[in-house]
């Protein structure tokens, strides 16, 4: 990644714009992009503009400092652990029980509708093996092609109340992103 001065720096160099009055990113209407944006349009029915900020403020940021690498470690660090705890937390207040798969994604999907994370299918859920969609992802929603996947806190998200409520270890490998020129995000789980 180049080295940039300041945040206005790694925008322009990016061909984007902060819209105004929002925490949201835009493509510029004359980048010459390989995919149409802008991202403000990318995320129809979630507009949690401070979330979306937030996070790709981080993921930028990060991914200077440390690499992506090791941002995404952080980020799936970050997101397991706080998932962790709210599969804790509804276990202990009687909302899902041990072992029950589906209770947990259905409680995953509430909150990354309701926090603005993106919309959350369960595609297929097997013994071994889960696959997730997500629409709208806070992380990437109308991201430029970047050659890597960068949803590693959604991925983490997902998995660390999935091994919580299970008592199995579980990994995530994302094969569809907006950062790989999808226009949706798709995780596939499997117990390690």
């Amino acid at each position: 990644m180049p080295e940039y001065k300041n945040y206005d720096e790694y925008l322009q160099n990016m061909g984007l714009i902060l819209k105004e009055g929002a925490s949201v990113l835009c493509l510029k209407p004359e980048t010459n992009a390989t995919r149409l944006g802008p991202f403000c349009e990318e995320r129809k029915s979630l507009v949690s503009a401070n979330s979306v900020g937030a996070i790709r403020s981080i993921i930028i940021t990060g991914s200077k400092q440390f690499g992506m690498g090791t941002m995404g470690s952080i980020l799936r660090i970050a997101g397991g652990e706080f998932s962790s705890l709210r599969a804790k937390q509804m276990m202990d207040t009687g909302k899902v029980e041990k072992g029950d798969v589906q209770g947990w994604l259905d409680i995953v999907k509430f909150d990354f509708g309701n926090w603005g994370y993106g919309i959350l299918t369960a595609e297929s859920i097997e013994d071994e093996k889960i696959t997730i969609k997500i629409d709208e992802c806070m992380s990437c929603s109308g991201m430029p092609i970047l050659g890597n996947p960068v949803c590693y806190y959604e991925g983490g998200r997902i998995t660390g109340g999935l091994s919580e409520i299970t008592g199995e270890k579980w990994q995530f490998i994302e094969v569809n992103c907006w950062a790989l020129g999808d226009d949706f995000c798709r995780f596939e789980l499997t117990k390690i």
